[in-house]
């Protein structure tokens, strides 16, 4: 077996769109590639295999590798794919006949030794990613995630799917005179992206976790189909927001932004209800509410209210260069005084170390 692959840049704009359309895996889109690459500085890749008819794409970001040790032996870099994407079977999908698994492997794992590619990391989408197409032993569940059925319908989600708390405060946010409307300017995403930054703020979170305004100015100009902004208004003011990426059948809750001096008036449940309201009226198939930091935190079980569906999120960990990755994890524990890394964080030698973990531990594996 020799199977040829093909690797596509942000510049290849016509054959990105092509390959793997927005409205087929938004996160994967060519939009949302051009952003993270412009913000995050890393290389944005579409890597394409598989015979006509059945060919596989399969979005990830380039990373430069944090130490000079492996780089002697070639290795340059190290991979990590967008949220919720993976190897997506495109046309058609799901045709697993036609293009087996080793073949995937072996073309991918060609594409790791020319390029100089020691790790890879993947977030998998829960229906649409190709996980057959991966070793079974390197994916792993990392949490559960929530998600909304919204071939129900308004009215049966609102009986069957939201909790009779969530109810109760989704009440409570209209009796307040919470109202609720899509961002429409660039001002009304500056708003949200203020409210982002001091929710970051509270939480004391890694600067990774910090947005600058291009990000969400990005996302508002160039993918208008794809994302939107709710933001929930409070006697004149913007104190809520959220924001949401949406392909053919899902919705995803990306990012929300919370002013707590306003939390007694539910403006969450207000912003949250109206986009799953939305998203059923334009027949999208599930909402994806994502997990928490921790598994039965507070924030799962907010989520959690708006739903008693679960499926699992899994990961992808790989690793294409046992001897440069051995030499990155020992260039680590030299570099932080001999101390181990955590060893549920993948790969190990991108760990902040425990005296300075804060949020950017929170999420096991990111």
């Amino acid at each position: 077996m020799n199977e040829s692959y093909e690797i596509l840049t942000t510049a290849d704009a016509q054959a990105w769109r092509a390959a793997l359309p927005a409205d087929m895996c938004v996160m994967g889109s060519l939009e949302y590639a051009r952003i993270k690459e412009r913000i995050m500085g890393q290389s944005a890749r579409l890597f394409l295999t598989g015979p006509p008819g059945a060919r596989v794409a399969y979005p990830l970001f380039l990373r430069p590798l944090p130490f000079q040790t492996a780089q002697a032996s070639g290795a340059r870099w190290d991979t990590a794919t967008p949220e919720y994407t993976g190897p997506i079977r495109v046309d058609p999908p799901g045709d697993e006949e036609a293009f087996p698994a080793a073949g995937f492997q072996e073309a991918f794992g060609r594409f790791c030794r020319d390029e100089g590619i020691v790790a890879e990391f993947a977030h998998l989408n829960p229906w649409h990613a190709g996980k057959e197409l991966l070793a079974p032993a390197r994916v792993e569940v990392n949490r559960e995630i929530v998600y909304v059925d919204l071939t129900w319908g308004e009215e049966e989600i609102w009986k069957r799917s939201l909790s009779s708390d969530t109810r109760r405060q989704t009440r409570q946010s209209s009796d307040f005179g919470v109202r609720v409307r899509q961002a429409e300017s660039p001002k009304d995403v500056m708003d949200f992206y203020n409210l982002h930054h001091l929710t970051m703020d509270r939480l004391e979170a890694g600067g990774s976790y910090y947005l600058g305004p291009d990000y969400f100015l990005g996302i508002f100009e160039t993918m208008p189909a794809n994302a939107f902004f709710l933001l929930a208004e409070f006697e004149g003011r913007t104190v809520e927001g959220g924001l949401y990426f949406q392909d053919a059948t899902d919705v995803y809750w990306h990012l929300s932004a919370v002013d707590m001096e306003f939390s007694r008036v539910r403006p969450v449940n207000a912003y949250h209800f109206e986009a799953i309201k939305r998203a059923a009226r334009a027949g999208r198939r599930r909402m994806l509410c994502g997990g928490a930091f921790r598994q039965g935190d507070g924030v799962f079980r907010f989520k959690a209210g708006f739903s008693p569906l679960r499926v699992p999120f899994q990961v992808c960990k790989q690793v294409h260069d046992p001897e440069a990755y051995a030499g990155l994890v020992q260039a680590w524990i030299r570099h932080y005084g001999g101390i181990q890394p955590d060893p549920e964080l993948f790969p190990a030698y991108r760990c902040t170390p425990p005296a300075a973990e804060g949020l950017s531990l929170a999420v096991k594996a990111f």
